[in-house]
């Protein structure tokens, strides 16, 4: 992989990180047309760096929120032994609710892991795959034009532990390449009455730590070192900053659609993409 498909391939992941059209499906159909071999997990995760920036700058107050009233929780509860109090700031609650959705996305991760691969070595994402999953994110996507939209304060949190709990359950399916990880979510907190700009907000909170825990587990310094280590280092900047620009941008849009509610009109993008890609590949397929 060189320079300039890093860059692609970092403008791709930023446009379709927070645009629920699925990032990482995007990354497989990138790769399969420009001819890219497989990159690796560690390319995936390093852009995925990049765009967790953009999200952490773009929602900057409510992670200092979440960050100050945590560590008031954190100091209450040791002080005074109870849960109660130490979940009384807003902060705090929207922590703990961030916390109870991630363990099912990460137990659910694992095993659709494991299935998509396999240990015969036999490979299950292929683009025919993703583009099949992009309809069914069209799908997704479109049946938020019939949700009945709930107040909107901007300053107000009406999260439950049960919305919160069922909100990390959908976002567990989001491991499957072509399915829509805000997507998915923002369209379950629709559907249980979240706000719309809540909806978002915790979405894309709610990626900060399926993203650094991906990091810390996947993370090989080796790819940096020996004869092409600075070259690599150099395209995987590249590639995250190339992301976290475009992210950033990207994020903007499309709070300012979910806010129209307008969020369902990526359906049709979603749709086109996989019923094209499907067409491309049955008439280039070998007879």
């Amino acid at each position: 992989m060189n320079l300039l498909e890093s860059i692609v391939l970092g403008m791709v992941q930023g446009a379709t990180e927070f645009l629920p059209v699925s990032s990482s499906g995007h990354l497989v159909i990138g790769q399969y047309f420009l001819g890219v071999k497989e990159p690796g997990l560690l390319f995936d995760i390093i852009l995925h760096v990049g765009t967790l920036l953009a999200v952490v700058f773009y929602y900057r107050r409510d992670v200092y929120l979440l960050v100050r009233d945590t560590l008031w929780g954190l100091r209450t509860l040791f002080e005074t032994r109870s849960l109660k109090k130490a979940l009384e700031r807003t902060g705090t609650r929207i922590a703990a609710f961030i916390v109870l959705a991630t363990i099912p996305t990460g137990l659910m991760g694992v095993g659709i892991g494991k299935i998509l691969e396999p240990d015969d070595g036999s490979v299950i994402v292929t683009p025919a795959f993703v583009f099949g999953m992009l309809i069914f994110n069209g799908i997704i996507l479109f049946s938020n034009r019939f949700v009945k939209d709930a107040p909107m304060d901007v300053d107000d949190w009406n999260l439950t532990w049960k919305k919160a709990l069922i909100v990390g359950v959908t976002q567990g399916f989001a491991v499957l390449p072509g399915i829509s990880r805000s997507g998915t979510t923002i369209t379950t907190a629709l559907y249980l009455g979240v706000s719309r700009p809540e909806a978002a907000r915790f979405s894309f909170l709610l990626s900060i730590p399926a993203i650094l825990g991906a990091v810390v587990l996947k993370f090989d310094p080796s790819v940096f070192s020996g004869e092409d280590g600075d070259s690599a280092i150099l395209i995987y900047t590249a590639g995250a900053l190339v992301a976290g620009v475009v992210g950033y941008l990207c994020l903007k849009l499309l709070v300012s659609l979910l806010q129209k509610a307008r969020f369902f009109h990526f359906a049709w993008y979603s749709w086109a993409v996989g019923v094209l890609g499907l067409l491309y590949l049955v008439l280039h397929s070998p007879v």
